[in-house]
């Protein structure tokens, strides 16, 4: 991950105000309530956080990323803003279980919800992460993911999978869909050319075990 260490010092400069309000519309979507806990996947520089924070919620936030130069953005964001309950954790994707999450946290968990925005088509062995994180929900939670997948493959698509080491054939929602219930997927109003592909929201429930 030294390259998403480096992407940190302009990636919010660079990227944030073309994803606001797909930020925004994802958090809609998560459907907080007061007491929730909720995990945010390949959190980068906490971009979400602030949409998070914005809805007055008495939630207990967890970020996780495996660029400790991404996390360091974070961690002063939360600083600058004195965001209580709000922690952060260095961990790769693929080994997100609940007991590796209390190991790293020293901390009992279970979550209501997940989110992950544009993770899923950068982290490898994306299906058995997208397992692990629907396995962090309790019974009922819901996880969040956006991503962009090319339909059809442009030079943009070339430039942004070079940018951001992605992979932007992947169709994660699929994946989503077989996991989850109440499942839900939505196309959002962002420009192809700007993204390398098109950018969508899909949102699920966890299923009865």
């Amino acid at each position: 991950m030294k390259w998403y260490d480096i992407f940190s010092n302009f990636y919010d400069s660079s990227l944030e105000k073309l994803y606001f309000e797909s930020r925004e519309r994802a958090i809609d979507l998560l459907d907080l309530k007061d007491g929730l806990f909720v995990i945010d996947t390949a959190c980068g520089t906490g971009a979400n956080f602030k949409h998070i924070k914005a809805r007055k919620h008495n939630i207990t936030l967890f970020g996780t990323d495996n660029s400790a130069g991404m996390l360091k953005k974070a961690q002063h964001l939360i600083d600058k803003n004195k965001w209580n309950n709000t922690y952060l954790f260095q961990a790769d994707a693929r080994l997100l279980t609940i007991p590796f999450i209390e190991k790293q946290t020293g901390r009992k968990l279970t979550f209501d919800r997940v989110i992950c925005v544009l993770g899923l088509s950068v982290i490898p062995e994306w299906e058995r992460v997208m397992r692990n994180l629907v396995g962090l929900l309790n019974e009922n939670g819901k996880i969040v993911i956006v991503d962009v997948f090319a339909e059809k493959r442009t030079m943009h698509t070339w430039l942004v999978e070079k940018i951001a080491k992605a992979d932007l054939n992947r169709k994660i929602w699929q994946t989503l869909e077989t996991l989850t219930h109440n499942f839900h997927q939505e196309y959002l109003p962002i420009k192809e050319s700007k993204v390398g592909g098109k950018l969508f929201v899909a949102v699920g429930t966890k299923r009865k075990s």
